[in-house]
């Protein structure tokens, strides 16, 4: 037996979504490493972030929670002690990887991460074989391949580097290794990944620059004394999903975070047909934010080409649920990444996508919907919280609903997605 995922009539109001969970992360990993304490307001509060916070407490950082969000008194770059246990990173992948490259740098002590059993089998060569070029340190299962990593933190070098894929996990473990590295580093992206990690960097004060190359210098000082988290894009996704394919819908989204690397979904959704208007745009600590207003529409079919993966890498299989309801046909490829991800994406999605009645083709990179002929059936998450919001959003704006398998891996990143949907429900 599952969850049932009942219909929604309508779709009403005005509500916040939970703190970006990936400038969380950064802003948890730069206030531990800087010199002052910071006040972080909005922090999300899911699971991977709290992975992430726990391991800077084991090294050192002190943190409070307020009313007013989370204050962290930072330790310094070079005051990171050595770990007593294995440190966990959960199901987090930005977690393990962001991590490796602060510790790698970190001269002469040790580190172990870990994490549950789904994220000791996501590849982490793709951050071994920068750091080791910088003259890191790592030991890995599986040939150097899979968690947990063992970590023992050298002097490093700057270096030069060509992305071979483009991945915002990868770039910012190279960018926190080269805090504590000699001489400059320089990155280069074939293909332009989010970039919160730059922005944060800036922010608290740090050398870089960001043009055609990344480089990065040394960090001499970070500081700053308040982070403010805008709305996770990720989670206000869902949402934007919901009231456009909900025939009675009027939603207003506040205060999303509108990071042009993370909210291109909006571009597509507007290719699509979909009544999605910006208010209230303003910008701090380098961060874009405003609100979203949301319509029903009548949606058609959409293309993702490989080049605009990495700007929607989480809301794939969201838009594949949203195929179903378009008009037409739905085509997302070069999509491999999504293989190796929480679970394989592109397998659940079709998976579920044929059990609810869609006709769904399947390749390697990727898949094709052809939307509309939608029936009642059972979800398989494989406990990735992406698939679960995806296939709950589909229920939400079926006329039958779903049944579920589960819903609790959910709170790996928005815990509070059921609490903000009974706002809209009583709207």
């Amino acid at each position: 037996m599952g969850i049932m995922i009942q219909p929604l009539k309508q779709v009403r109001g005005e509500i916040t979504v939970s703190g970006d969970k990936s400038i969380t992360h950064r802003a948890y990993i730069f206030s531990s490493i800087s010199r002052s304490s910071v006040l972080i307001r909005n922090p999300n509060e899911g699971a991977d972030v709290k992975h992430t916070l726990s391991i800077m407490q084991s090294v050192g950082a002190e943190s409070k929670k307020s009313k007013e969000g989370t204050l962290i008194k930072g330790i310094g770059l070079k005051n990171i002690k050595e770990p007593e246990n294995v440190l966990d990173a959960g199901n987090s992948g930005t977690t393990i990887r962001l991590l490796s490259g602060l510790f790698s740098g970190i001269k002469d002590k040790m580190f172990v991460l870990s994490g549950d059993s789904s994220l000791r089998n996501r590849p982490m060569g793709r951050i071994i074989t920068p750091l080791r070029k910088m003259g890191g340190e790592i030991l890995a299962r599986k040939n150097d391949t899979l968690p947990p990593l063992v970590i023992r933190g050298k002097k490093l070098k700057g270096i030069q580097y060509k992305m071979p894929v483009a991945s915002a996990q990868v770039k910012s473990a190279i960018i926190l290794a080269a805090l504590s590295a000699e001489g400059k580093t320089m990155i280069e992206e074939g293909v332009r990944s989010r970039n919160h990690t730059e922005i944060m960097l800036k922010a608290f004060g740090g050398r870089i620059e960001t043009n055609k190359k990344i480089v990065v210098y040394p960090a001499e000082k970070l500081e700053n004394d308040e982070i403010f988290v805008p709305g996770d894009f990720s989670s206000a996704a869902y949402f934007i999903a919901l009231s456009l394919i909900v025939k009675d819908a009027k939603l207003l989204i506040k205060n999303v975070g509108l990071n042009p690397t993370r909210s291109y979904l909006i571009k597509k959704l507007k290719d699509a047909g979909g009544e999605i208007k910006i208010l209230n745009k303003r910008e701090k600590n380098g961060e874009t934010f405003g609100d979203i207003y949301v319509e029903n529409s009548n949606l058609k079919g959409i293309t993702v080409r490989k080049e605009e993966v990495p700007f929607l890498i989480d809301e794939i299989p969201l838009i594949g649920v949203l195929g179903a309801f378009a008009e037409g046909t739905t085509e997302v490829r070069g999509a491999e990444e999504l293989r190796v991800k929480e679970s394989d994406r592109i397998k659940l999605t079709v998976r579920n996508l044929r059990a609810l009645g869609i006709e769904t083709e399947e390749f390697k990179d990727g898949f094709r919907i052809t939307g509309h002929n939608i029936r009642y059936g059972h979800v398989k998450t494989a406990f990735d919280h992406r698939i679960a919001l995806s296939f709950i959003v589909f229920g939400l704006a079926s006329k039958k609903g779903v049944e579920i398998e589960e819903i609790n891996s959910i709170n790996i990143s928005f815990p509070d997605f059921f609490d903000t949907l009974r706002v809209i429900k009583n709207g």
